[in-house]
């Protein structure tokens, strides 16, 4: 059984999840980028399909820059129940998003094969 001093504190689990959430958010923009550049899918957030249409490059500095920002507030803000709910529904909708990736992915392997 673990002692109080090997479970993380509160600030270390919001790093965690802020963390979690930025490699969710790249693996989504990587997913998002591979589909769009064969035409598999389309972007469903009209602001997003604009910035990839204007710059690649510029579309994974924004899907990035949001996660990386909540990495680093996670690191000065107070850890609050409320901020940690946030981030645990932000956790859901990407593992939601990643696995419609998923789908498409292995609907379009089976199409191709």
């Amino acid at each position: 059984m673990e002692n109080v001093k090997t479970l993380p504190n509160a600030r270390q689990r919001m790093y965690n999840i802020s963390f979690l959430l930025f490699c969710l958010c790249l693996l989504d923009a990587i997913f998002t980028d591979i589909g769009l550049r064969n035409g598999f899918i389309q972007e469903a957030n009209p602001f997003m399909r604009s910035i990839y249409n204007s710059s690649i490059l510029l579309f994974y500095v924004v899907k990035t820059l949001l996660p990386l920002s909540l990495l680093y507030l996670s690191t000065i803000l107070q850890p609050k129940l409320y901020l940690r709910f946030m981030m645990i529904g932000a956790l859901i909708l990407y593992v939601i998003i990643l696995s419609s990736h998923l789908l498409w992915i292995i609907l379009i392997s089976l199409k191709i094969g």
